[in-house]
């Protein structure tokens, strides 16, 4: 099965989480396994993207029911409920095949059927092969953490009386977009570029805010122009 892989790599998502202000629990495994683990304990997003077109996230209790209330509402949801891992596996590379929009829930998907030894004390699994619901299941994840920040309370008591203040969190403003001219005035198109991860390549074409980029071996990656230039993912070599 040959797919076309436009997802984000480890390195970017893990761009893409700092700038949306999440904090990570930081795991001896994370880096060699590519795991995203959010708090400890918290849910736990895999991304292999490398060699599969999909992500991968082992959700607590209170991210599977957010993710799934807000996917049922855009009408996105979709809710494994085949018995054998073997049958999961095979309806889940049919829709990473097609890249679909769909997100995949499967209810104590990792308890009960699939069992990742990595994330024991994580019981369901969803699936989902779009870096648009990439954002959706994060900014569904930062919610619940703000959720539960924002509930803390320090109670003083006074009498019969009860104070209880509240953790306000501000967030700061989301890193603008930049255009096309903007990104090729740093990474111009036919330019050698250099990535920790893949070694040398050219760029192929920057279009609609993506770098396409050639390495050597023919490996053809995509990247977000905008993280690329701000986090400096790609190193430009003949300029």
């Amino acid at each position: 099965m040959e797919m076309n892989n436009l997802l984000y790599i480890y390195e970017e998502v893990c761009d893409l989480i700092k700038e949306k202000e999440i904090d990570l629990y930081e795991r001896e495994d994370a880096q060699d396994k590519f795991i995203c683990q959010f708090a400890k304990g918290g849910s736990s997003l895999h991304v292999k993207t490398v060699m599969q077109s999909r992500y991968v996230l082992y959700a607590t209790e209170k991210d599977f029911n957010l993710i799934k209330r807000k996917s049922d509402a855009a009408n996105t949801g979709i809710v494994l409920k085949e018995s054998k891992k073997e049958e999961i596996e095979l309806i889940v590379s049919q829709y990473e095949e097609v890249a679909s929009k769909a997100i995949l829930f499967i209810r104590n998907g990792n308890k009960g059927l699939l069992q990742n030894p990595d994330e024991k004390k994580l019981p369901h699994v969803i699936y989902f092969f779009t870096n648009e619901n990439l954002d959706f299941v994060l900014d569904c994840i930062k919610e619940n953490l703000e959720a539960g920040a924002k509930t803390t309370k320090t109670k003083v008591s006074r009498g019969t009386a009860t104070m209880v203040r509240r953790t306000v969190v501000v967030p700061k403003p989301k890193m603008p977009e930049l255009s096309d001219e903007e990104i090729m005035e740093t990474i111009p198109e036919g330019s050698e570029v250099s990535h920790a991860k893949y070694g040398i390549g050219t760029v192929e074409s920057v279009f609609d805010g993506k770098i396409t980029v050639l390495f050597d071996g023919a490996v053809e990656k995509i990247f977000a122009g905008t993280l690329c230039v701000n986090k400096k993912i790609l190193t430009v070599l003949n300029v």
